[in-house]
């Protein structure tokens, strides 16, 4: 089976197992995406004058992990991990093992997003990548999770980032439509990022 592995941080050469494929489909994140995916958050979190340390990280979609554990080997002071799919559950239970800043949620994200705490976070980051047909197939389910993290974000009175990474023939116009969101090409994927300040 083929390996991720961790690109930065006190975790940095990890090696991540790449998850079975789910009805055909696997799909985890390439490391070019990974590394313009943390380097947009570093920007920004320089920028409002924070760090990871004062920042909650919370990966939906979690799939093998990697982005939760790039999140965690870059010292984020909490992190929220979802996946439904109970074999990736179980192998991210191994995972991050024993990690006491870490949370795991064996939950459908687009019913149980805002199923936490508010913690000490002074910043939150929310990171979205579903399996690509919820983009084309269920957009309305997509769009009522983003609408929720939003205003959500706007309640909370503190810097929020909520950022997904899509392929680009997957339109984002509808899901999007209205809210103050950027998109930046990457290759063939494209990162939608809405920032709230």
């Amino acid at each position: 089976m083929k390996s991720l592995r961790v690109a930065a941080g006190k975790w940095k050469g990890k090696e991540i197992p790449a998850p079975e494929e789910i009805s055909g489909h696997l799909n985890f994140t390439n490391s070019l995406i990974k590394k313009s995916i943390f380097d947009l958050i570093d920007s920004k979190l320089e920028g409002w004058g924070f760090s990871p340390e004062e920042s909650l990280f919370c990966d939906f979609f979690a799939g093998s992990g990697q982005i939760s554990a790039e999140a965690y080997s870059r010292d984020y002071f909490r992190i929220l991990v979802y996946e439904l799919d109970q074999k990736r559950f179980s192998s991210l239970l191994s995972l991050f093992k024993g990690l006491k800043n870490i949370t795991l949620f064996r939950k459908d994200a687009t019913k149980h997003s805002l199923k936490w705490e508010v913690g000490e976070e002074k910043v939150c980051i929310f990171y979205l990548d579903p399996p690509y047909t919820y983009w084309s197939v269920t957009p309305d389910r997509m769009r009522q999770m983003i609408d929720s993290l939003f205003n959500h974000c706007k309640s909370l009175g503190k810097p929020c980032i909520i950022l997904s990474q899509i392929p680009e023939q997957q339109k984002t116009g509808k899901i999007w439509e209205g809210l103050p969101f950027r998109e930046r090409q990457y290759g063939s994927h494209i990162i939608v990022e809405l920032t709230i300040e």
